[in-house]
């Protein structure tokens, strides 16, 4: 009953008083005013529960969304951890190569010292041969045809070189020459311990963290605050980073670390598929078959994926055998891409940003963006999706079910191009219209100018992080650049 309806009931009956009613008027006065009260409060009661019965399903719906962002972390990082192992791997089977490479080495030049050895005697014995063959010939002719007084003279000659070639012959037996020569190959006991005493690569365990979403009141609801949203880890005004190096190289527009640490970058002009070593000297270099590649992300430590904006595709290559394992027809122009949880994420223009299940071929739309123009890239890391918008002058971030969380504008990242994420979550953008590297904090909230044109940025495109060594592999178009944490 509300506070006016208790006002006009008790004048009421403060009216009758004065009017000299009986008792039982009275009553009834007081039952009509308790029925008021009663059907009121009911209805009161009921909006509450109606919207308790509301605030249960947003959190539902809350729950739900959190446990499936969950799984999908899980399923990135058993991918990340597959990675892991298979580059462990790689490195052990590279290591044992190099050492197996080393070993045959040494044990072609025993080899070849052997059999230089031997060579150099049976050519003295061959040599011998022939001269001890000489002297029988001289011998046989000396009988049938010689005087006694020549048979003399030549008796003299011929025991003079009988001696001389046995002396040779017991000199191959005095000096070892004769002796048996084996090569003995000793396998290092350390290599074969691990056959017995490795038993396993590592360990697989879980383990549960503070959770990221909690139940929110009516209120929190009503102002849509997010709960799960991380504090960044470190601030950004922190960050100072140095050249490490500069690459020889022009027309670079996408790059990439592997999981051995090389730079993978692409030449949009030459269509070649560059592989570099830490220093900039290069590794390995394959010949692309379609024009203007933009933009390559690693699949596994021996397959990358690169895309073709103008032929709309991309193609899957193996790097060892310098192949395309498999193309990807796209329905438009797909620029940046990357990697995650076995799909490929790339940027389509006008479309947004598109999603491809590398097992199947199958796409779907992931982030709608009908406003998304040509040279935006896209990166992923933790619980994020982050693109650019190179003609909006905008940074997008959303959840892994594609939900927008925040979008950065501003001139400071004008005509922004390349995206990279480092291990604290902090965006790098490629300030293509201003010659400059952007970082971002992870909330969007927070921007400022890390590298310019002083630091020898000059028209950057792609950008990708090493969260391992904590450097930034710059694509400026007119050579690239190794950055790393000063």
């Amino acid at each position: 009953m509300t506070e006016n309806s208790r006002i006009i009931v008790h004048n009421m009956k403060v009216s009758v008083v004065h009017s000299v009613l009986t008792p039982t008027m009275l009553t009834v006065l007081d039952i009509i005013a308790e029925k008021s009260h009663t059907t009121a409060k009911t209805s009161v009661l009921l909006e509450s529960f109606d919207q308790n019965v509301k605030n249960i399903k947003i959190n539902i719906e809350r729950v739900v969304k959190d446990r499936k962002q969950n799984l999908l972390e899980i399923q990135k990082q058993k991918q990340k951890f597959h990675n892991e192992i298979k580059q462990v791997r790689y490195k052990i089977n590279e290591h044992l190569d190099t050492l197996e490479q080393r070993l045959l080495k040494d044990l072609y030049a025993a080899e070849k010292n052997v059999k230089s050895q031997l060579d150099e005697l049976l050519a003295k014995l061959a040599e011998n041969t022939e001269k001890v063959n000489s002297m029988e010939n001289n011998i046989s002719a000396i009988k049938e045809y010689a005087s006694d007084l020549q048979t003399f003279l030549g008796s003299k000659m011929i025991e003079t070189e009988i001696q001389k070639y046995e002396t040779f012959l017991q000199s191959l037996f005095d000096d070892g020459s004769l002796r048996m020569i084996d090569i003995n190959c000793k396998i290092d006991d350390k290599i074969t311990d691990v056959l017995t005493t490795v038993n396993s690569l590592g360990s697989i365990s879980l383990k549960s963290s503070t959770q990221l979403v909690s139940m929110k009141t009516g209120k929190e609801i009503q102002a849509q605050t997010r709960s799960w949203q991380r504090v960044p880890i470190s601030s950004i005004n922190d960050i100072t980073m140095a050249l490490q190096s500069k690459f020889q190289f022009n027309h670079i527009t996408g790059c990439f670390f592997s999981f051995t640490g090389d730079a993978i970058l692409v030449q949009y002009g030459y269509q070649h598929l560059l592989i570099l070593k830490e220093d900039g000297t290069l590794k390995n270099e394959m010949h692309l078959s379609t024009s203007y590649p933009v933009d390559v992300t690693c699949i596994d430590d021996k397959t990358v994926a690169v895309s073709f904006p103008y032929s709309k595709q991309i193609q899957i290559i193996k790097v060892s055998t310098k192949t395309v394992e498999r193309t990807i027809k796209t329905a438009g122009t797909c620029y940046g891409l990357c990697h995650s949880d076995n799909h490929l994420l790339y940027c389509d223009t006008g479309r947004g940003i598109q999603k491809v299940n590398i097992s199947d071929n199958c796409s779907s739309t992931f982030v709608n963006d009908n406003t998304l123009s040509a040279w935006s890239y896209v990166a992923t890391s933790k619980y994020k999706i982050f693109y650019t918008n190179t003609s909006g002058h905008t940074v997008t971030c959303c959840s892994l079910v594609g939900e927008k969380m925040w979008e950065y504008k501003d001139q400071l990242v004008g005509f922004p191009r390349g995206i990279s994420v480092d291990k604290d979550s902090n965006v790098y953008i490629a300030s293509y219209g201003n010659d400059s590297i952007i970082v971002l904090s992870s909330d969007g909230k927070q921007a400022r100018i890390l590298l310019g044109s002083d630091d020898g940025i000059s028209k950057p495109y792609g950008l990708a992080f090493d969260t391992k060594k904590e450097h930034l592999l710059v694509a400026n178009y007119n050579g690239p650049a190794l950055y790393g944490l000063s």
